[in-house]
């Protein structure tokens, strides 16, 4: 809760799976109205807008739908897919297809976001949060295509802009998971449709485990509390920051 008493009115995109939806029960469980943005709907959400975080008329009815709580306090801009590993010597055709889905469903959806929640994160002075990775800062040593670890240094990119150009008004900081096992689907480059990346979950879960020196995954919902501390007055001096709760990645 804020220090006021009043339960915070939150937007999650992409709040209906994975480290999304782990992220909507827990704004939930603290008592905060939370609107989904998704192409399917969130059952622990408030509100839910169907929509798809590439157009505009979505993210705009989702800060609506968030303002009629009576405000936006916080955004989660976290709606993703992956690139299944693509390599640089793909075919053309399919290089050009998933490099463009990534790119418009993680980068410009991020940038949408913001945009749309812009004016009501500042009056409430709130804070924006964004679910990064460890392609953010790594080139394909964790299994992610060249689309991907573009799309996610992008949006460091973007985080750093935005907390700039938010400052003093808007906090943003961003999560940085590695390997966390979710629905996260992987485009193949024939169509939005794409395949679940994490099939095999066991053996996805070892070779995560054995990438990094803690030798740890990390689950959706331990991921979800970090999102609500830094919405928190507790990391009230953090903004344009990286958590990485990758098990120690940057140390190899």
């Amino acid at each position: 809760m804020v220090s006021d008493g009043r339960a915070r009115r939150v937007l999650v995109t992409g709040g209906a799976s994975g480290i999304g939806l782990a992220v909507v029960h827990a704004f939930a469980e603290l008592g905060d109205h939370v609107t989904s943005l998704d192409l399917a709907p969130c059952s622990a959400a408030a509100r839910n807008v169907i929509g798809d975080v590439r157009v505009p008329a979505a993210h705009a009815e989702a800060v609506k739908a968030a303002r009629d709580a009576g405000g936006l306090d916080v955004l989660v801009a976290n709606a993703g897919v992956h690139d299944g590993g693509l390599p640089l010597d793909a075919p053309a055709d399919a290089l050009s297809a998933t490099l463009r889905s990534v790119l418009d469903i993680d980068v410009v959806g991020y940038a949408l976001a913001i945009n749309a929640a812009e004016s009501a994160l500042r009056e409430a002075r709130g804070t924006a949060l964004l679910t990064l990775s460890d392609a953010s800062f790594l080139a394909g040593q964790t299994g992610a295509g060249v689309a991907y670890t573009a799309a996610k240094h992008a949006q460091l990119g973007i985080l750093r802009w935005a907390a700039r150009w938010l400052a003093p008004d808007v906090r943003v900081n961003a999560v940085a998971p590695g390997g966390v096992i979710t629905g996260l689907i992987g485009l193949d480059g024939s169509s939005d449709a794409g395949r679940p990346l994490f099939q095999d979950a066991d053996s996805k879960r070892e070779l995560v485990a054995s990438r990094n020196p803690l030798g740890t995954v990390m689950e959706p919902e331990e991921i979800a509390g970090i999102f609500c501390w830094l919405a928190s007055p507790a990391s009230r001096g953090m903004t344009g920051e990286v958590v990485r709760p990758d098990g120690g990645l940057s140390l190899r």
